[in-house]
């Protein structure tokens, strides 16, 4: 199984980067990882929805025919880690080739992109910098692979 992390935008703070960069790093001692940008639409200065709708096509795009879709979004599904490593360990079982994350803009993600993922998660009810947002994700899927393993990290 290879995860994918297909973000609007360029991770431009350093801070985040590293973080981010570590985690993938770990990650990748259990399974292929790919992190994917795609540029944020001009076209949400003037048409927010519009521009939403180029990137959801952007973002579509790039992520691998077949995958498991879901759309990182402050409405979906609240997962503990635990929870999410189930996911994950359904994914590894029943043979699914590719996992693909959504991060949006600033903006967020077209509401029709959003519906069209299979699944939908939150990371917190709060609302995350995408920068923060895609940090995070990359270290709860290496939790959840730890958790998976048996492996310490998770406590």
């Amino acid at each position: 199984m290879k995860f994918e992390i297909v973000a609007v935008g360029k991770l431009r703070n350093q801070h985040f980067r590293a973080l981010t960069d570590d985690y993938l790093g770990r990650l990748e001692h259990y399974t292929p990882v790919e992190e994917l940008e795609v540029r944020e639409s001009r076209l949400t200065d003037r048409n927010v929805s519009k521009g939403l709708a180029e990137e959801a096509e952007s973002l579509e795009n790039a992520a691998s025919e077949g995958a498991v879709t879901i759309a990182l979004d402050e409405r979906g599904k609240h997962l503990t880690s635990r929870e999410l490593a189930r996911w994950v360990d359904d994914w590894m079982v029943t043979g699914t080739r590719y996992v693909s994350f959504f991060i949006g803009s600033a903006n967020g993600l077209d509401a029709n992109f959003r519906k069209s993922c299979r699944r939908r998660l939150s990371l917190s009810k709060m609302t995350l910098p995408h920068e923060m947002a895609r940090m995070m994700l990359a270290e709860q899927l290496y939790r959840a692979m730890s958790i998976i393993r048996g492996e310490p990290y998770h406590r």
